[in-house]
This record gives structure tokens, sequence and C-alpha cells, in this order.
């Protein structure tokens, strides 16, 4: 999978001139471990194919083990990385102080889980809870320049994009993408003097925090009950849809690789037995036609009988038997 995804990644590079962001496989989400050894694989795979390490980023997603991950591949291998699926301010925070180059927040889960919440259903306007949480995590970034990016993805409407203001990129679908117009999205950076909700929340907010200190295992512990809550509903809750989608992908990369390549044991020896059977039959059929033209003569050559090295006499086999016995070539390698 590594491999495919590696693949995929050096054809967008030729339609890009920025980085591009390839996955870790979320099933390790769990494992700190596993998620710096296949981050390390793909780059190293990357590097093969002699791609600068600036255009390319890796994606993990933001579960505990996932911004440890970061930290080491950050601190230790100079590997990019992007936390996907954060929900608040202070797992953002925690993501950028893992030295990530990307923090990736998924608009549509966050503002369903505060649509969830309230009742009437809150309208999408700048004054939206989950409006106003996102643009928290940009004036965090801005307000205490940090050297990243917030980008957004599982946007419902591009129309919430409006109320964004100051993120880096978004990921859109090809319906979203025809909606722009032009396909570009101009987007702005808060004013110095702005006094919204968001930008005096951003500012509050402590920096350094000290979340990456804690033990493992009591990250989730530091954080407030709603931010506990939120990053359940949409962390954990997507993860489990990835993890789904990625059995799936697997399936159709590993049926698409049987269908293309039918990997077999060969039988050599049989494959070499039925080459000079073919040959001894060419014999027979041409000392056949000599001795229909001279009867009286008969060739030593037409004998139907082959002595092996081992001093036995083999009865020659039909082709159908050769068939039967050996397996099929695979197409486009040379065996001679």
């Amino acid at each position: 999978m590594d491999q495919f995804f590696v693949e995929l990644s050096l054809a967008l590079l030729d339609l890009c001139p920025g980085p591009v962001i390839v996955f870790v496989d979320p099933r390790f989400h769990d494992n700190a471990v596993a998620m710096v050894d296949r981050a390390r694989h793909l780059v190293a795979l990357f590097d093969k194919a002699n791609v600068r390490r600036w255009r390319v980023v890796v994606t993990l997603p933001a579960t505990e083990d996932g911004i440890r991950a970061a930290a080491v591949l950050t601190e230790e291998h100079s590997i990019q990385t992007n936390l996907s699926l954060v929900s608040c301010l202070p797992h953002a925070a925690a993501c950028i102080e893992a030295g990530a180059k990307m923090v990736t927040m998924s608009v549509g889960g966050i503002l369903e889980w505060y649509e969830q919440q309230q009742k009437p259903v809150p309208k999408v306007a700048m004054d939206h809870p989950g409006i106003e949480t996102i643009q928290t995590c940009v004036s965090y970034i801005l307000h205490n320049k940090l050297n990243a990016t917030l980008m957004t993805a599982d946007i419902r409407n591009w129309t919430e994009l409006k109320h964004l203001s100051g993120i880096g990129g978004a990921a859109l679908t090809e319906k979203q993408l025809d909606q722009i117009p032009m396909r570009t999205l101009t987007t702005w950076f808060p004013r110095s003097n702005d006094t919204s909700r968001s930008t005096i929340d951003a500012r509050a907010a402590p920096y350094p925090t000290r979340y990456l200190e804690s033990k493992r295992g009591f990250f989730m512990s530091l954080l407030p009950a709603e931010c506990r809550s939120l990053i359940s509903a949409v962390l954990y809750v997507r993860i489990g849809q990835m993890k789904v989608w990625m059995e799936e992908i697997e399936a159709v990369v590993k049926d698409e690789l049987r269908h293309r390549i039918k990997l077999e044991k060969m039988d050599v020896i049989g494959m070499y037995r039925c080459k000079s059977w073919v040959r001894r039959r060419a014999s027979k059929d041409a000392d056949r036609k000599k001795s229909s033209r001279a009867p009286s003569r008969r060739s030593s050559s037409s004998s139907l009988v082959s002595v092996l090295d081992s001093g036995q006499r083999e009865k020659p086999r039909s082709l159908l038997d050769c068939k039967r016995t050996t397996t099929p070539l695979v197409e486009g390698v040379d065996y001679f």
C-alpha cells in the first residue's frame, strides 16, 4: 500500500508546484512506533525517486500517539508532518508544539457536533460556535507567530469557507471546486484590532502549553471536558470510517494486482521436458516425410524414445500432458 500511495503522489507532483500530502495508514493510529516507521518508509521511497523533502508532507491522525509520532519525525528525522482531524484549540496547540507543519480541522464534523448540542440549530455564520472554534485556532497561530498552517477538510458547503479567515488551504470535492468562480478561493487575515470572540480567546490562550509533558495515556485527561467530547466525536468516529475505507482501498488494489500479474511457482523441469518433446516430435514428423519419399531408407534419428541421464527410458508425452503439468508463464518475463 505504501508503494501505491507513493506512485499516486508522484503523479500528482507533476501537476502541482506545491507539496504533496501522503497518508500513513490510519489503522496504526494507536501505535506511535509503527507510524514513525511507516512515515520513514514513505519518505525513503520519495528520496529514492529524487523528490526533495520540502515537497512531501506526511499526514498522521491527531491521536495522542499520532502527536508523539509527529514530534519524533520532526525532531529526529526532519520529516514534515500534517496532523489531521484536529477539533479544538488545546488539541491544535499540542499538535503545533509537536512540530507539525500543518494541522487539518474537520469543518463538517466540528459544526455538526455543535449543531447537535444546541437547539435551535445555529445558522452557519461568523458567530456559529463551530466557526468560532476553527477561527480561534487560526488566530492563535497568527497571534503567536507559529510556523504552522491551518488546513480545512470535510467541508459540507464551500460557502462555509467565506466565514473563515487566515486559513492556509482547503480540501474540496470536485463539485465544490466547480462552484467557486475561476476555481480560486481568496482568504484574508484577521485585523490586528479585531475584537471578535475568537481573537480574544486566542490571545487569552496559554502559549506554550504542557500537554506534551504529560505521561503517555494522560493527554486526554488534561483537556477540558467539552474538548474531550469534541475529539471523541470528530477524531475517533472518523478514524473508524477511515479504517473501513482503507480496507476497501486495499482490497481494490489487491484485486487489480491479481488481475494484472499472476504469480505462481513454475515447474522449470517440466517446461524444459516439454520443449525437448516438441523438438523430438518435429524430428519424428520430418523423418516420416523422408521415409514416405524413400521407403527403403530409415533414418536413425527417427527414434521416439530418449534416454535420460539416469539411464531410464522416458515415454514421449503428448502436448496436452505438457500443458497439464506445467505452470503458465508470466507475461513480460524473459526465461531464456
